[in-house]
């Protein structure tokens, strides 16, 4: 009888272990198939990340190289693992193409061509049927791809094409003459290791034929069925590893065979449980962030769409918020990743616990979160809430034994019974978050229609600078004066001046604030840099003095392109003078420090420009040894009329000459000013009562009207020639 019940139990138990065996093979090929199929379909995802974009159009009608390596080849390869990209003009003929993250001749496309070509003429014609009785049917090209495997004669890869559309549509391209970008990903080991790292597939690899022995694998087929590929691992066997820890048992207790039976059963229902885990596991992971467990993206506009349909059946409101940490990479910077990685984690739980049950928080990404808020009452709720945001957010963070400080710029929408589109909610949600940080972050903002107008007018103004830039048009410098004690100019402050083409003189805080945010203040402050140091030495002005953003001495390449712009330029270090507000100084890293001592090392005097008016403390003066101050026209303005003030000014004087720093005085404008001034040990003025900005020539005519010979360059000052604005790349480079 004992032998029977064994023999049913040895039964029970090896079929048991083979079902197992192949619940989990069968369940990690469904992963892998799900994963390789995402592999595909994100290929053509992450072209559309860059090919649809009005820059997309222009750069590549304009061959701009530079700009397709940076969008849509080289960096698109580099951020997104592509391997191979092209692109075709309207006639299917190469214009550019990068492997392995390298530009390559455009010819190379040839020796791919033959098996490409279906694909390209199969968009072609599905965008020839979308655009059918359209004049500009950029939105209806923009979702449109052809993507499959394929195999090469010397490999297989992923390959898609897509069309380079508008996104905006204010860049027409008539129907037929879209260009197109086709990316190539290998599938290789690369690949491989991607597709089974989220569902631990071990020894995970491709091959050209289907696995043998106990190898595991799905196949990669072409559009038309054919095999091209497979992927193979080591499939795991949970039943056989069991079944080989209970071996010495079943033959140890042969006599209990009942209480073996009990223990099997137990142990398979535990390992069913633990098969339905990692399964659970495996699709929370899907819609989820890994470092922070929150929603991502793809389940928050899910869940947005679902939200927006349950209003209009419901007449309720739903709102966006959209928001970005402010210093955050100061915090990387400093304190390390683990630490911001613990930072993050952090302000999703503070984020969480402001919300209601059914609402959501995602993170997207990077410093970038998102909320879905339901039953949103009006706008006055919706400041509140984003108030509380940023006043939650901004409380002190414990990081790894390091105290962290940050802040939140955010941006919110409320949903109204005209817009309810998901894509156009977050779109306007962005918008009011950039105008959150261009007004000095640490705040909120809800979106109005103005915004959208707002934001077209930058984008314009930004492609005239740009122009300006490139042309050489417009943009020039002015020059205030400098005077000593005595009434000799001493040197000049270079101030740069923009006439626009519609808009007339723009202030320099419109256009410098906007080169800040778009990235042209390194190519405008390289330029007045250059201009200013040519005029200085055409004058023989003793010093010229240039105003430096911070985010300029942040450009790693930024006292090289100085030091090289005194050597074209010949002139003396010691004649030129940085201008630094008190902003950089707060920026407390070892480089920002290193920069400032390389400057100063060279013989270039660096002053501390608005001084007093922010956050000045002796701790700056003395850890960054400027040169000298300048005090801000706002003390000298209430001279005379403000005994506390007087005392402030004549205690910065006793202060800075202790330290053996110069100082010079903004905005003077009376004689009462001058005089009191004088009489506490000022020696350098400047202000309108000595002399306003002027243009070169008039400040080259009071030079030589003091006694010095003045060479006056015949071109207009702050009108680069191509020559220039070469070496001014060049200098960047």
């Amino acid at each position: 009888m004992t032998g029977v019940v064994l023999l049913g139990l040895v039964f029970v138990g090896q079929n048991a272990v083979n079902r197992s065996d192949e619940a989990a093979a069968a369940q990690q090929a469904r992963f892998a198939t799900r994963n390789l199929a995402a592999e595909i379909v994100d290929v053509s995802e992450d072209q559309r990340s860059t090919t649809i974009w009005d820059d997309a159009i222009l750069r590549t009608k304009a061959r701009d190289y530079e700009w397709m390596d940076d969008n849509l080849g080289i960096w698109m390869q580099d951020y997104f693992g592509h391997d191979e990209g092209y692109v075709l003009d309207r006639e299917n003929a190469p214009i550019y193409a990068a492997i392995l993250s390298e530009r390559v001749a455009e010819g190379r496309y040839f020796e791919r061509a033959t098996l490409i070509q279906p694909m390209v003429e199969e968009l072609r014609a599905a965008m020839a049927e979308a655009s059918e009785g359209l004049e500009n049917p950029y939105e209806e090209l923009a979702e449109l791809s052809v993507v499959a495997p394929v195999r090469f004669d010397d490999m297989s890869a992923i390959v898609s094409v897509v069309p380079i559309v508008s996104d905006t549509g204010e860049v027409a391209q008539p129907p037929g003459n879209e260009p197109l970008h086709i990316a190539l990903q290998y599938v290789d080991t690369a690949l491989a290791q991607r597709i089974g790292a989220p569902i631990e597939l071990r020894d995970a690899a491709f091959g050209p034929v289907a696995p043998e022995g106990r190898r595991a694998g799905i196949a990669v087929t072409d559009a038309s069925g054919n095999d091209i590929a497979w992927l193979t691992w080591q499939p795991e066997q949970p039943g056989t590893a069991l079944f080989m820890q209970m071996l010495p048992i079943l033959l140890a207790t042969m006599v209990l065979g009942g209480l073996t039976l009990w223990w099997v059963v137990k142990r398979l229902l535990r390992l069913s449980w633990q098969l339905q885990v990692s399964e659970a596991q495996a699709r929370f992971l899907a819609h989820h962030d890994a470092l922070t467990g929150l929603p991502n993206r793809a389940l928050f506009q899910d869940r947005l769409a679902q939200a927006i349909h349950s209003a209009e059946r419901s007449d309720k409101s739903v709102a966006l918020v959209a928001i970005d940490l402010d210093r955050f990479k100061l915090i990387n910077d400093s304190l390390g990743h683990p630490a911001g990685d613990e930072l993050i984690r952090q302000v999703g739980n503070r984020l969480v616990e402001l919300v209601r049950a059914g609402d959501t928080v995602a993170r997207f990404g990077g410093d970038e979160f998102v909320i879905l808020l339901r039953d949103v009452a009006d706008d006055d709720d919706l400041r509140r809430f984003c108030t509380r945001i940023v006043q939650h957010v901004s409380r002190p963070y414990e990081l790894l034994g390091n105290t962290g400080y940050i802040g939140a710029s955010v941006g919110a929408v409320l949903a109204n019974s005209d817009e309810r589109e998901p894509d156009e909610l977050m779109r306007r949600a962005d918008i009011a978050l950039y105008r959150s940080k261009s007004e000095g972050k640490g705040r909120y903002s809800l979106f109005e229609a103005k915004m959208g107008k707002s934001e077209l007018e930058r984008n314009q103004i930004e492609n005239d600078l740009r122009a300006a830039l490139d042309t050489g048009t417009g943009l020039h410098l002015v020059y205030q004066p400098v005077y000593d004690e005595t009434g000799r100019i001493k040197g000049a402050e270079a101030l740069c001046r923009w006439d626009h083409p519609e808009h007339g003189a723009l202030s320099p805080e419109i256009f410098i604030g906007l080169a800040e945010q778009r990235g042209l203040i390194d190519e405008l402050g390289q330029w007045v840099l250059e201009t200013a140091c040519h005029f200085a030495v055409y004058t023989r002005l003793a010093k010229i003095a240039v105003n430096v953003s911070p985010l300029q001495l942040n450009h790693p390449d930024f006292v090289k392109m100085v030091l090289d712009t005194l050597r074209d330029t010949e002139l003396a270090p010691g004649r030129l003078e940085l201008e630094l507000t008190e902003q950089v100084l707060l920026d407390k890293s070892v480089d920002t420090r290193d920069k400032i001592m390389q400057l100063r090392a060279a013989g270039i005097a660096i002053a501390l420009d608005d001084f007093a008016t922010g956050n000045s403390s002796l701790q700056y003066l003395r850890d960054y040894r400027v040169d000298s101050v300048k005090i801000d026209r706002s003390f000298v303005a209430r001279l005379g009329n403000d005994e506390e003030c007087d005392h402030l000014v004549q205690a910065i004087f006793d202060l800075v000459r202790a330290m053996e720093i110069s100082v010079t005085v903004e905005g003077v404008e009376t004689q009462m000013q001058h005089d009191r001034l004088a009489s506490m040990g000022c020696k350098s003025f400047q202000g309108y009562l000595l002399g306003y900005p002027m243009e070169p020539s008039g400040l080259a005519q009071l030079i030589a009207k003091e006694g010095v010979e003045v060479k006056v360059p015949l071109k207009r000052a702050g009108s680069p020639n191509r020559a220039e604005r070469q070496m001014s790349r060049k200098c960047l480079e």
